[in-house]
């Protein structure tokens, strides 16, 4: 009796017609509709117009705390709602680092979840297109969704590869890639190869150089996010330690963004990135 009291609770929360001839329901009528079909506690509700069409939706977070012993860890189901109904989209069966978060990018907008990991985790990240949910092609490439601006957002790679050592890397690492997105498709600012010779061209570039205490070794220029990453290495007994600089160009000169452990790649997610034109001169 609940179920068909909340379904017929929705109905009468139905307003007329809106954008792209599809009836759209209020955050009420949403949420009673999802409500008519889960028995898990509603731990997120996120109602806006996805798509920019006009068209109202929800994604939701169904589910319980995983561990109450550690902060933001949930276990639970994914849900998308809409005029049409309610539809589960997906259930990560090691659980999630919190909940739903929403990011613009463009007119449209975009749900993003961390799925949980021992030593780190990966995004999961749904939009709408043409008033059906869609899992984006940056879902499980890296953790930690951090928006930069209004194109371009960050996330961390965790692996391995801090000390080599008789062919095996060990010394757990997370470092930052870059990427864009316009509001339909997402992509990384991939990176190619930068001499040291035009690196130092910039102001700054210089001083941070010979500041480094190892061998300086590739260099990445990712182009229009300005991102530069130096790798370099240490040789100890019998095994290589790498690190890296990250520096911003702005102006023609450099910053120091972030130094650490591991060494970068040309790119994190090649299948999507989108590299600058080589070879790479500065004047």
């Amino acid at each position: 009796m609940r179920k068909i009291a909340a379904v017929l609770l929705a109905l009468a929360l139905l307003p007329p017609l809106a954008g792209c001839g599809e009836k759209s329901l209020n955050e009420a009528g949403l949420r009673a509709m999802l409500e008519a079909k889960v028995t898990q506690n509603i731990l997120a509700f996120e109602y806006d117009d996805y798509d920019g069409d006009g068209v109202f939706e929800a994604f939701a977070f169904v589910g319980d705390e995983q561990e109450p012993d550690v902060d933001e860890s949930y276990r639970g189901e994914l849900w998308f709602v809409n005029a049409g109904g309610a539809k589960k989209l997906e259930a990560y069966e090691h659980g999630y680092w919190g909940l739903i978060n929403v990011y613009a990018f463009g007119k449209n907008k975009f749900a993003v979840l961390n799925q949980y990991a021992t030593t780190g985790g990966c995004v999961s990240v749904w939009g709408v297109h043409g008033g059906k949910p869609r899992r984006e092609s940056i879902s499980n490439i890296g953790g930690g969704f951090t928006q930069l601006d209004g194109n371009n957002f960050t996330l961390y790679h965790s692996t391995y590869d801090f000390l080599e050592s008789d062919g095996f890397s060990t010394g757990h690492t997370w470092k930052d890639y870059w990427f864009g997105c316009d509001g339909e498709r997402f992509w990384e600012h991939g990176g190619v190869p930068l001499a040291e010779k035009e690196l130092r061209k910039l102001g700054g570039a210089a001083e941070v150089l010979d500041g480094i205490d190892g061998i300086v070794g590739e260099i990445f220029y990712r182009g229009t996010s300005g991102v530069v990453n130096v790798n370099y290495t240490v040789p100890g007994d019998g095994d290589v330690r790498n690190y890296y600089i990250t520096l911003q160009i702005d102006d023609n000169r450099v910053t120091v963004l972030e130094e650490g452990e591991g060494k970068y790649q040309a790119a994190l997610a090649p299948d999507i990135a989108v590299y600058p034109k080589e070879p790479v001169a500065f004047a």
